[in-house]
């Protein structure tokens, strides 16, 4: 959500497993999350945007009849875990790139609201034969990125504040009004208390008809400075090729294993030195104002020990609709279909998506 120069956004994504007895016991439902939580501002025209707020991690292990949970068998464990991460953008006005930074603190979840686990002789928490986490992490992260946009289309054109645009004609309207109250209170000097009150209720009916005319007026000057936001955003050419760079390192993390180590109880030396992940993607629009195409690849560092780099190449396109008004919820709304496709050896991701056209 964005008002003015404030921002503001929540994400959550979540991984869920299902762990089959190894025993004639119940199964076991594994539920993992990330959450963000951030703020930003806009400084120096918007040229210079900086953020602030919280990422989360929870886990929760439940009993599960089947594939669903059954609440009614109750949670065995929850985590759950917070930290800080800031960021900035810098985009200065009518120059082709942008820079970005961000960092975020790690993150460790302890148990949360008690745990319905069995300790053990040994000291050892355990789910019938699963053994179960003291906590669970999300290393320190530091990432960088840099775009660069060629051709006739502007990366960076300088933001124009509606509110800011509008407010000269409300200032003069506000003016006005503030002109003719004077001269309306030296109309009644020197009358009769009978002549005085005669007079407030024509000078009334007076006030009430300008106003509307004034109202009718600031909608109007409204209307056409909103029409000549729009043309001078359609008429920017379409044509350019958007560069980006960055590259993301992950902090180690001492005496962890992975997500699937706890699930699958190994002990696999998980995350034990920083990591380092380049990533490039390039982005254009082959049909204008029609369709867009992207192509782009990352590496993959391993996290385990002794393991080796995986290397992604990743596609995906957006597609322009019809306009269409969602039934009367939304006005002169193009929307646009997208595409996504990661893939690597043994590995393949995929995604669509409905948005806004822009």
């Amino acid at each position: 959500m964005q008002l003015g120069s404030f921002g503001t956004t929540v994400t959550g994504e979540f991984l869920r497993y299902n762990i089959p007895s190894a025993t004639n016991g119940p199964s076991l439902s594994l539920t993992a999350g990330r959450w963000h939580g951030l703020v930003a501002y806009g400084v120096a025209n918007d040229q210079l945007v900086v953020g602030a707020g919280v990422r989360a991690v929870s886990m929760q292990l439940s009993a599960s009849g089947g594939t669903i949970p059954d609440p009614t068998k109750g949670v065995l464990l929850t985590m759950t875990g917070i930290a800080p991460e800031v960021g900035a953008l810098y985009k200065p006005d009518e120059w082709p790139f942008r820079i970005g930074v961000t960092a975020r603190a790690p993150v460790t979840g302890g148990n949360f609201g008690g745990s319905s686990a069995v300790v053990g002789s040994d000291g050892v928490s355990r789910a019938g034969s699963l053994v179960l986490p003291q906590s669970i992490t999300l290393p320190w992260e530091l990432e960088g990125g840099f775009a660069l946009q060629v051709g006739p289309r502007p990366l960076n054109p300088p933001w124009i504040n509606p509110h800011e645009q509008d407010q000269a004609v409300r200032n003069y309207v506000a003016a006005e009004r503030a002109r003719r109250a004077r001269d309306n209170a030296r109309a009644l000097d020197g009358l009769s208390p009978e002549e005085r009150a005669v007079k407030r209720a024509e000078l009334a009916r007076q006030e009430l008809a300008i106003r509307a005319i004034e109202d009718d007026r600031i909608a109007a000057e409204e209307r056409r400075l909103l029409a000549q936001r729009k043309a001078r955003f359609a008429n920017w050419p379409r044509e350019r090729i958007l560069l980006l760079v960055s590259l993301l390192v992950t902090g180690p993390t001492q005496s962890a294993v992975s997500l699937e180590g706890f699930l699958n109880q190994v002990h696999d030396d998980y995350g034990q030195h920083p990591t380092l992940s380049p990533r490039l993607g390039i982005e254009s629009e082959p049909i204008a104002n029609l369709v867009r195409g992207r192509i782009g690849s990352y590496l993959e560092p391993s996290l385990f020990e002794g393991g080796i780099v995986r290397q992604h190449f990743t596609f995906g396109g957006d597609v322009k609709l019809l306009p269409f008004d969602t039934f009367g919820l939304t006005r002169d709304q193009v929307w646009r279909v997208s595409v996504g496709l990661d893939m690597a050896p043994r590995y393949i991701n995929y995604g669509f998506s409905l948005g806004a056209w822009h």
